[in-house]
């Protein structure tokens, strides 16, 4: 049998299969089963510092559930953080940590939408944040972040530089539609596809040789051959949700046995032997992952 174990943020995994934040880890009953089914590690929904404005007991309830969580379970539970306001994070974040959660991700959504905000002002509000929250609270700190800045690598330095522990690549965010019979927006919910990992298995290859924090996927990963390429770029742990929806919550088990299984065939002793094999850094034509790779796929489609 192969160690599948990976330390993610400072904390052990069992092996590289987490649960990122949705409906699935929002109650106890639901996070046993995701343990018993094979889960390393799981991300809390996060708490929206609006909901706690809007109900005063909304912070207290989420403490109890950190709570309860750590009594009942022996994976690390990462509680998930959105603010607003600088207060709001700082307390909120302070509030998590002494509930017992093993770290913080922190849900950073926003959407930039003034016209006289430059991405230098945008990213500049992300450190500063991070920085004042690293300087707050002692658990690991991970960020999770949007593809849309125009230098992912830039920010996730200066993000390593302020010394949080991981970032996870990239935030799914819901996109609004238009009911063209009533002439409202609504918010709508797809869940990703395989298609949708190759964007972070990029940025994760690219990134992997740079930076030395800690890196986890999420998004697009539904397959075994999903998982093994976002370890083989460098990704530390992978975060599933859309697939388990789909395929129930046994597709944990399923995925850790099949990874157990592909290790032992190929030689590979564990996680560890293969994570960056492929990396931006390693492979033997690195091009693969710039702007080479674009020209070769309209070359080879023409």
């Amino acid at each position: 049998m192969a160690d599948l174990s990976s330390v993610y943020c400072g904390l052990k995994l069992a092996s590289p299969l987490m649960v990122s934040a949705s409906p699935l880890t929002a109650d106890l009953a639901s996070v046993k089963q995701l343990q018993s089914a094979g889960a390393s590690g799981l991300v809390m929904p996060s708490l929206f510092e609006e909901a706690v404005r809007s109900d005063a007991k909304m912070l207290s309830k989420y403490s109890d559930k950190i709570k309860s969580y750590k009594d009942a379970l022996d994976i690390p539970v990462f509680a998930s953080l959105n603010g607003v306001t600088e207060g709001g994070w700082l307390e909120h974040a302070a509030t998590l940590e002494q509930a017992g959660c093993d770290a913080i991700e922190l849900n950073i959504y926003y959407v930039a939408a003034n016209v006289n905000e430059s991405s230098d002002q945008i990213e500049r509000r992300y450190i500063d944040l991070v920085y004042k929250l690293r300087a707050h609270i002692g658990v690991p700190i991970s960020v999770k972040l949007t593809h849309q800045f125009s230098s992912v690598a830039h920010l996730v330095k200066r993000l390593e530089d302020t010394g949080v522990n991981g970032v996870v690549l990239f935030n799914r965010f819901y996109l609004p539609d238009i009911d063209v019979e009533t002439m409202t927006v609504s918010p709508t919910l797809q869940l990703s596809n395989s298609s949708e990992a190759l964007l972070r298995i990029r940025w994760i290859a690219i990134l992997r040789e740079q930076i030395r924090l800690s890196l986890a996927a999420t998004g697009g990963v539904h397959s075994l051959d999903d998982v093994l390429k976002t370890i083989l770029v460098g990704a530390d742990a992978v975060q599933l949700c859309s697939v388990l929806f789909q395929k129930g919550v046994d597709e944990l088990g399923r995925l850790r046995d099949a990874l157990d299984q592909w290790l032992d065939d190929k030689g590979y002793v564990g996680v560890d032997s293969i994570k960056g094999l492929m990396s931006y850094g390693r492979v033997a034509d690195p091009s693969g992952f710039e702007r080479a790779n674009y020209l070769q796929v309209l070359e080879h489609n023409s």
